[in-house]
Formats: C-alpha cells, structure tokens, sequence
C-alpha cells in the first residue's frame, strides 16, 4: 500500500502544494492550515516522518486549481462519464472520492474561481479553487474509510466556463440565486415560486402572475423544461392568495437605501462571539505585499514607475512567478481587470508584450485603456459578472472620482465604490496614485497621497515609490516603502528596471536597510535660511507645526507649513522622536 510521504511528495512533483491533515481525516494539522501547504520537499518529508499516517491535502488556490467536486447525482462511472460529455465539459485529471455509496467524482482544472456550490444537469457539489482544499488519490475518506482513487490520469485541461456558469448564488441577503435555464430536478418549482412571490410582495393579482409565470415557462433561456399550464396554475393561485407582507425596515448607510433584516435587539448591530472567534485571519495574494479583502495604494509623483510596478504585480499574479524575485505568490486569482483610462492601446499593448503577457489577453488578462469608447463607471452593472475572483487595477484613482479630489466627501463616495468592487466579489483592489508635485524628501502617508487624506484612511496598504536618481529615470533604482503597516510588517527596498519591464530586486530587505536618497536639484532654499529654520525645529521638536511656523515667523523665517511638517517629520525619525502634531 502506497505510503503516505509517497503520495506528498507524487502530488507536491506535479506541483501542487500539499501539507499534511488528520489521519483518515480531513483537518489540517498545522498551525496554518492549508496556508502552509507547499512543495518543498524537505519541509514535507519532515512533517510525514512526525505523522506518517496524516492524510494529504492539496490547497487549491496556490496549486492553480480549480477542483469540481461533484458528490451528489453520479451511479457510476459509466454515468459520470455520460453526464460529463452531455454538459461539454472537458476530460481532465479526475479522481473518485471516498465518499460512499454516492459516486462521487472530483474534476480537477487548471485555473482559479472563487469557491462555492454548484448545480448543473441534476449534479451538484463544490467549486473548490482560490480557498479550496481537497484530498489526494490515495487517502482515506474520515467516515467511510475507502480510499480515493485516480479515474481517469489525463492532462489537466483548463477550468471551462459552464463551471462558473453553475454557480449557485446567494444575493445580499442570504436568498437563493438561480443557474439559468432550470433544468428537471434543479428545483423548477422553487424557482417559479420565488418568482410568484416577489410579484406578490409588490402588489400584483393573480392573473398578472399567472402571466409573468407563463412568460418565464415559455422562454428557453429561463426554462430548460417548462412546467405544465396545470403547474403554473396552481403555483399563481397559491402565490395570490397570501396577503402582500409589510415592507421590511430600511437603514440609511451614507446617504443610500439598503435593505435589512428586522432587528429585534442592539447586540444584533454588532459581531457575535462565535463570528469572532471564527474570524478569517489576515491573507495575501501576494505574500507581505498584496493583501487580500483590500484596497493597496501605490503612490508616487508623476512618471516614477507606478504603472511599471503595477504591471509586474499583474505578471507575478498571472504567472506565479515571484513578484520582483522575492515576493512569493500565494493564490493566483481568476483574472486581472486593468482600468487604464490614461493609456491609449498602443502604450499599454507594448508593455503587455515586453513583460510577456500577452498570451493571457483574453483569457485571465483583460484590460481597458483610453482607446475604448466611453467612461467605465465601477458600479457599471456590466463589469459585475467579471468581479468575483478578480485583481482589480485602478490606473489612477483619479479617473474614477467624481468630484474634487480634495474633498473629503468626494474622496468617502470613491471609497464607497472602491468597496463595492470587494463586495462584489473581487478579491483585492490596487489603485495608483499621484503624490504632491514638490513630494519632498521624507515620504509619509500624507504626503504620498495627493489630495483628501480620506484617500489614504481607506487602503489596508500603500506602498509608495521614487526613483532614486530621477535625473536618470531609465537607469535608477526605484525605492519603494511600506506607508501604512496595519495589518503586516515590511521594510524599505530597491528594485531595478530591465528593458523587458520586469523589475528585481536589489539586495534582501531582511538584512539591508535602504533609506530614500535625497533629491538633487530641488528648487528650494532660497533666502538661504534653511540651515537657520532646521536648527529651530531641532531645539523644539514638541512643538507643533503651526507654533513652528510662528517661532520662525518671530526670527523673519517665512516657511510654510508643508515644508515644516516634512522637515519636522525627518528631524524626529533621526532623532527617534516619533509623532507629528499638525496644529496646536
């Protein structure tokens, strides 16, 4: 019998990422769970020589995998096979679960979705992709004790779109979405019924909804297999006769109307323990760059790289190739939306072919530059269906404002439709933006961000970025620093630019301290009282700007505000002085 290190290791040289569960289990024994799946192989010889009866589990998402485990409505192999070819779906690496009697079937496809349940042709299951885990052939199902094994050992083909097709869906509050056209045993009464009653919540009769009901029979697209005109009968009587319910209360949140579920008491209001304690921890795409479930920031004045650094997160996301050569990708999303109304197609084309992208236009690479007609809005309906999944770029942010950049209100409203794009499925969002013209020479949050400091409130991360040597921007370094550390620690480091635009990076962070060089050249200085207007900060350094700016006013030193806050906020960080009070 196959040994369990031997089935690992079979697996990790395919290159799917394993790590060790319960034996004849299916729970993760690590401290991480499946985040700590990997293919290297002495790390798991050494897990399965401390537990050599642990069962194999390959993590889905950073294996490229989209697994579609169908565990109800199979017989037999016979019958997988049949309903496979009737639905077009591909052949692939397949693999019979444990699972008894139920002939249970695992698909495995190259490619990544978000996980869920599907229904397709009276077949149902999981999509288990991007946070996915399944068991490998060969280990042991917990309840019926039989082993999986290979059915068919073929090529992984890629993840076919009647996969995602048969998704079921819930909407915002919970209810069932629909896989359409219902088919025979997908529930045509449940489905004609929540359509009857959403009729008769709004008021109409009986005849209106025996009409809207043959109407939804009668299309092809709705209904694989229409019902009876008895059927539709008796679900229209049955809807009307139900009185029309109360309107269900309505909480205002930031000026629009979203319906809720009544509440009954305050607690409702806020996080129970149990979902505390069940919280999902902080994760990545990128590990210790790209968070996931939030909005990344990169910030830099204009024509110092940030479409450069950008494109190469979409190459390291795309490919799972270390980003710069030190990042490491930890989930591979579906696809990558780029917005970059400031590119026309020819630019933007160009890069995509340097950097080796172009063969996944199309395919998970889908971009938009100014070259196509018309504003993309982010709440445009049609861009929904591609969000679930999705890496969504912003270049720049500016683009999609409506309003003033500098306006705190109109920065929450942006906020607000950046959020939506995470709500509506996508698993991250980065957005460029501009920094300050005269950006300076110490880089902070504040002074990264152009406009509101709304802007930067609402990023998880801001990574901002110069060019070292920006008198010769083809040659320099660019220097890039974590601006804001909520959720995770990082350091200052360099990347070079080659011609193809793939970006490296210089030195290892872990052991080098790389600080942003000064500017040469900048315009500045000019009384010639800098040196006089340092000291002064120097000798009272608890002071806040605006009391600065009045003790050098009281010594004919004329500076502004900006120009003491930077200089104040250098002075502390040689000094180890930490905080910066803005006014008095």
């Amino acid at each position: 019998m196959t040994a369990f290190l031997d089935i690992a290791l079979t697996h990790a040289r395919r290159g799917w990422h394993v790590h060790p569960l319960k034996a004849a289990g299916k729970i993760p024994v690590t401290q991480h769970g499946k985040n700590d799946a990997t293919l290297d192989e002495a790390v798991i010889r050494d897990w399965w020589a401390r537990m050599p009866n642990s069962n194999v589990g390959i993590s889905c998402g950073p294996s490229g995998l989209c697994v579609l485990d169908a565990d109800h409505g199979l017989a037999s192999y016979e019958d997988f096979k049949a309903w496979r070819d009737r639905n077009g779906l591909p052949v692939t690496y397949s693999v019979r679960s444990g699972r008894r009697p139920e002939f249970g079937v695992q698909s495995y496809y190259a490619g990544s979705l978000k996980d869920g349940k599907f229904e397709l042709d009276g077949v149902t299951g999981e999509i288990k992709s991007l946070g996915g885990l399944v068991l490998a052939a060969g280990c042991i199902h917990p309840d019926s004790k039989e082993r999986y094994y290979v059915l068919e050992d073929a090529p992984l083909a890629p993840v076919p779109a009647i996969v995602e097709q048969s998704r079921l869906r819930t909407d915002a509050t919970g209810k069932r979405e629909w896989s359409l056209p219902v088919h025979d045993g997908q529930g045509r009464d449940a489905f004609l019924i929540s359509q009857a009653g959403r009729l008769r919540n709004a008021g109409a009769s009986e005849t209106i909804i025996r009409a809207h009901l043959e109407e939804l029979n009668q299309d092809p697209e709705v209904m694989a297999d229409p019902k009876t005109d008895a059927d539709l009968d008796r679900i229209a009587r049955s809807a009307a006769r139900y009185d029309v319910p109360a309107p269900e209360p309505v909480v205002v949140f930031g000026g629009k109307e979203k319906e809720e579920q009544k509440i009954t008491d305050w607690r409702e209001l806020f996080h129970t323990k149990d979902e505390a304690l069940n919280a999902p921890p902080v994760s990545f795409l990128i590990n210790g760059f790209l968070q996931r479930e939030g909005v990344t920031g990169i910030a830099a004045p204009v024509r110092e790289r940030k479409s450069l650094i950008a494109i190469n997160i979409v190459h390291a996301l795309l490919t799972g190739e270390k980003l710069f050569d030190h990042f490491e990708v930890v989930t591979k999303p579906s696809r990558v939306l780029y917005l970059c109304p400031e590119v026309s197609l020819g630019p933007f084309t160009d890069r995509v072919k340097k950097i080796g992208l172009i063969d996944h236009v199309g395919e998970r690479l889908f971009y938009r530059t100014l070259s196509k007609d018309g504003h993309l809005k982010l709440d445009d309906p049609l861009l929904a269906p591609a969000l679930p999944g999705s890496v969504v770029f912003l270049d720049t942010a500016v683009r999609f404002m409506e309003g003033d950049e500098s306006s705190s209100q109109d920065a929450r409203v942006f906020a607000d439709s950046t959020f939506a794009l995470l709500q509506g499925g996508a698993e991250s969002v980065v957005m460029l933006h501009h920094s300050p013209k005269e950006a300076g020479d110490v880089m902070t949050l504040e002074n990264a961000m152009r406009g509101s400091g709304d802007l930067g409130a609402f990023l998880a991360c801001c990574w901002g970025t110069r060019l070292q040597d920006p008198q010769h921007p083809y040659e320099s370094r660019s220097y890039l620093e974590n601006l804001k550390m909520r959720d995770f620690e990082s350091q200052p480091f360099e990347v070079t630019c080659s011609p193809d635009c793939r970006m490296h990076i210089a030195g290892d962070p872990s052991t080098e301290i790389v600080k942003l060089q000064t500017r040469r050249g900048n315009k500045g200085n000019k009384d010639g009282k800098d040196a006089a207007a340092e000291a002064v900060i120097k000798a009272k350094v608890h002071l806040p700007v605006r009391k600065l700016k009045d003790e050098l006013a009281a010594l004919e030193i004329e500076r502004g505000t900006t120009w003491i806050a930077k200089t104040l906020a250098r002075v502390k960080a040689e000094m180890g002085v930490s905080g910066v009070q803005v006014s008095g």
